[in-house]
């Protein structure tokens, strides 16, 4: 108006009052401007008071998202998330006092994050779970440290440390005081504990839990009148009241590591509370209603898991069993399920494509129909709703799994829940009407329990089978069935049966030779004649037992009534086998823990990651030889026999040389690479960032572990156990040798035992595959490293002063280092006996392998397996047995061979520490 006014402004009445109108309108603006700003503060200060729940929710999300890198089917999205997190924030209960608002939405957000979530894991994985869960929530709120956390994974970092002598005091372990050690120099918190121990009873309690580091008596404690005399001393606190719930956390992991997932249980049950640690059940009618027509339902499967029954059910009662379509999905199967699920986007029926693990070219296909659910204007009749069942897969569609509802399928753990399937899904026609009557019922109630005996026996890992087999049901309907085919005529054809049964049915399944032995002694104890006796029970407690009743309800109730948790002895097992199962358990947990955590975490300890490896690697390359020469090697290695042959062992010794340098030479490139890397000298490949991630955690590098000899021992154990084997091979190499050979040293040991018949065949002109070993043990129990420690103090040319315990045999070798797994040696008897309780692998003393021409061993010995680590297990070699196995040794004993074979009793030449 300004612009286009002419003449003088003045006269404008127009102007001069829109000039007017727009000051007083500048100035409310203004009032306004200054209102809002205040508003925004006000706005901004009460969004501030809500931030910890925002905190919260981005802890809970980071915590799930990182559960994908346990297992495949693990996949939720940030939509899902937010989604979930949103609803729950609306629905939660209101409150106007803000504090307990925030407490209602802390708690509600993280209820429902668990119950939606954990229902989509396994068991093995709920409990890992709620206590990262519960950790990154601690950790946010700084109530434990980086330092504490990294100790409770991965204990304490580098090799050999100096630590100060153990006390001579019988009760106290070389282990329990390195822990000690190691606990007082890493974490302040506690300071005085290695004086404490052999002080008083360090007694700590966590929730239900009460765990005694040392003897609770003990003559050599400090009396408590002492304490009352010196006025001027700090009063003493106990170690229960002086630590955190984290840090008696670590006291059971550095003490009593079997305890731990009863101690993790416990302690999520102080923090966050026991509906964290129970599972919610779950049925498909709450699923039902999280579910949409654009959002499946995926089932993830275990072994031996059906869902198909619980869906028909379902079904039945939302009166939909007419409209329910499903087809098992595998070759050609594809296009087929494509048709149906189109016909049931228009019609309303549910789909339900079982086993998509089978059609893993057909995934993808499948994924893009599912994302066309969700496309703006795509038409889908309300009532549709499409179900999925799958294994764990990598080729699974992640976008499906994102976002659709999870839910895992498994069996019931226990030997009453798997004999109750077995009778649930049994007819009564079939079990009450034979012409065997009572001796058929209690035949078929033996195979059931032999069949729940051998798929619970897993849980024992090596102890219970070498390889993990996946025993199912159907091998049980297989041998009832034939069982039914066979007694047709009112006759029980025993040993056509046990045939059957014990090397087709299951025993197809076996491919370990000794666990066919471990599977046909099983099978005697519960299908055979004498299972039929009057009084035949199935195990010493006489809890276990077929009864005598005509019904399959009788049945039924009879099972019902069986122990929850299942003691060793009916699966004819040591009570240390529990201890095993406990440890086993233990370590899965803290790997699948460590598999998680982010690569970037630095140690707390002050010290950076790259200068923790690089301490590591430099304190590995000054242990380590540089190699061993051949050609230092003593002259009398290399005499010659009256047929000018040298000496067998000595080409052993020569292989070995050669594997040994093989190996050396690689830790040696690698680490000095490593070392590079860390300085920025070369670029660090993803090969170094894998040994770079090892080492931080303990663990022995892939790439050395693929050129070395099979072993379990964490990254400090197995440098320390490759030292050793270097200095034994490298006294055989300098001073010829040695009396006692350490069969725990070699790479190839069979080739040593190969070597020793070899020498035998020459001297006495004999055919080698005639000859095999008998075996004579010796009452002196030799320790490798006090051997190697020895041999550095014993000049030249002189016997080591152990030696001279020792016999030396005309014929064959002394040979030792061998460990007892489920049994011990009795030296008052000399014959193999039950370990003692917490005793896990006893030393067996030396024993002489002699060679004999078509020995005939005595039927009362025990052939016990000989094994190079405790996982038993390897892979099929030519000669049919497992290239974890070396040889079997025969053992004296009192107790028939079925008795060690049930309890999984075999030889080992190194432990896993």
């Amino acid at each position: 108006m300004l612009f286009t006014s002419e003449g003088n402004i003045l006269d404008n009445e127009e102007l001069i009052n829109t000039l007017q109108e727009s000051k007083v309108t500048s100035g409310a603006i203004k009032i306004r401007l200054v209102e809002a700003e205040t508003t925004e503060e006000k706005i901004n200060a009460a969004r501030e008071k809500y931030r910890p729940v925002a905190t919260r929710g981005s802890v809970m999300y980071f915590v799930i998202a990182s559960l994908s890198d346990i297992d495949p089917m693990y996949q939720f999205s940030l939509k899902y998330f937010k989604q979930l997190f949103n609803v729950t924030i609306e629905t939660s209960e209101k409150n106007d006092v803000l504090q307990l608002r925030l407490d209602i939405l802390l708690s509600q957000t993280l209820y429902a994050t668990y119950t939606n979530v954990s229902r989509g894991l396994f068991e093995q994985h709920k409990l890992i779970y709620s206590f990262m869960l519960c950790i990154e929530i601690m950790r946010q709120k700084e109530e434990l440290t980086d330092l504490e956390w990294n100790f409770f994974l991965r204990g304490a970092a580098g090799l050999d440390k100096e630590r100060p002598a153990k006390p001579q005091i019988p009760w106290l372990e070389e282990n329990t005081w390195f822990m000690c050690c190691d606990l007082e120099e890493t974490l302040p918190s506690f300071e005085g504990i290695q004086k404490d121990i052999l002080l008083k009873p360090i007694f700590i309690k966590l929730g239900q839990l009460d765990i005694h580091i040392n003897p609770e008596e003990w003559e050599g404690y400090k009396p408590e009148v002492d304490e009352k005399k010196k006025k001027d001393e700090k009063p003493y606190i106990p170690w229960d009241n002086r630590l955190t719930i984290f840090q008696k956390l670590i006291v059971v992991k550095c003490f009593m590591e079997e305890k731990i997932v009863s101690a993790l249980t416990e302690f999520v049950i102080e923090n966050l509370g026991k509906q964290f640690i129970e599972n919610p059940p779950v049925d498909l009618a709450t699923l039902y209603q999280d579910m949409s027509p654009a959002t499946p339902l995926v089932f993830i499967l275990s072994t031996g898991s059906d869902p198909m029954g619980a869906f028909q059910r379902f079904a039945k009662e939302r009166d939909y069993s007419e409209r329910v379509q499903s087809i098992s999905l595998g070759q050609g199967q594809g296009p087929i399920a494509e048709r149906m699920i189109k016909d049931a986007l228009r019609t309303g029926n549910w789909i339900f494509l079982q086993n998509c693990h089978l059609a893993v070219s057909w995934m993808l296909p499948m994924e893009e129909l599912i994302k066309t659910f969700t496309e703006p204007g795509a038409t889908i009749h309300e009532s549709f709703r499409l179900y999925l069942s799958s294994m764990p897969s990598t080729t699974f569609p992640v976008t499906v799994l994102q976002n659709s509802v999870k839910v895992t399928n498994e069996p019931p753990k226990g030997l009453r829940a798997n004999i109750r399937r077995a009778f649930t899904e049994m007819t009564p026609s079939f079990f009450e009407e034979n012409i065997l009557g009572k001796t058929w019922r209690k035949i078929i109630f033996g195979i059931c329990f032999f069949h729940a005996i051998i798929q619970e026996r897993k849980k024992f890992g090596p102890l219970g089978w070498n390889i993990c087999y996946e025993f199912n049901d159907s091998d049980r309907e297989c041998a009832l069935l034939n069982l039914n085919l066979y007694c047709q005529e009112g006759k029980i054809p025993w040993d056509a049966l046990t045939y059957i049964t014990g090397e087709i049915t299951y025993g197809g399944r076996v491919t370990d030779a000794w666990d066919q032995r471990c599977l046909r002694t099983i099978l005697k104890r519960f299908f055979s004649p004498e299972t039929l006796e009057e009084e035949y029970k199935y195990s010493e407690s006489g809890i276990y037992f077929a009864p005598v009743a005509d019904s399959l309800q009788n049945f039924k109730e009879y099972i019902e009534n069986l122990p929850l948790i299942d003691d060793p002895e009916i699966f004819g097992m040591h009570e240390n086998a529990n201890l095993a199962f406990q440890r086993k358990e233990t370590n899965t947990l803290i790997t699948t823990i460590l598999d998680v955590q982010p690569r970037t975490t630095a140690q707390g300890s002050g010290k950076s990651n790259d200068e923790i490896v690089h301490e590591l690697a430099s304190s590995i390359l000054a242990k380590i030889p540089e190699k061993l020469d051949m050609d230092l090697a003593a002259e009398v290695l290399f005499a010659r026999d009256s047929k000018s042959r040298i000496d067998s062992l000595t080409t052993v010794l020569g292989q070995e040389v050669d594997r040994f340098n093989n190996l050396l030479s690689l830790l040696r490139s690698s680490l000095q690479t490593l070392n590079k890397a860390i300085a920025g000298f070369v670029v660090m490949s993803e090969e170094m960032e894998r040994v770079y991630h090892s080492f931080l955690n303990n663990q022995v590098p892939t790439l050395w572990a693929n050129a070395a000899y099979p072993s379990l021992k964490p990254l400090g154990a197995w440098v320390k156990d490759l030292v050793l084997r270097t200095s034994f091979i490298d006294f055989w190499l300098k001073r010829g040798q040695p009396k006692s050979f350490w069969i725990s040293g070699f790479f190839f040991p069979q080739g040593f035992l190969t070597g020793t018949l070899q020498n035998h065949a020459r001297k006495y002109n004999l055919p080698i595959d005639e000859l095999s070993f008998s075996y004579n043990v010796i009452p002196v129990f030799r320790d490798q490293t006090q051997v190697s420690e020895a041999s550095k103090l014993c000049h030249f040319g002189n016997e080591l002063p152990m030696d001279e315990k020792l016999p030396s045999p005309k014929d064959g070798v002394l040979v030792h280092g061998m460990f007892m797994d489920a049994s011990r040696w009795d030296e008052d008897e000399m014959v193999i006996e039950d370990a003692l309780p917490r005793q896990m692998n006893p030393m067996l003393p030396v024993i002489h392998f002699e060679p004999h021409q078509n020995y005939e061993p005595h039927p009362l010995l025990y052939h016990a397996p000989l094994y190079k680590t405790g996982a038993r297990a390897g892979t099929l070699s030519t000669t049919g047995h497992s290239t974890n196995f070396v040889v079997t040794v025969l053992l004296p004993s009192k107790k028939p061979s079925d008795y060690w074979i049930s309890k999984g009793s075999a030889l080992l030449c190194q432990l896993n520490e």
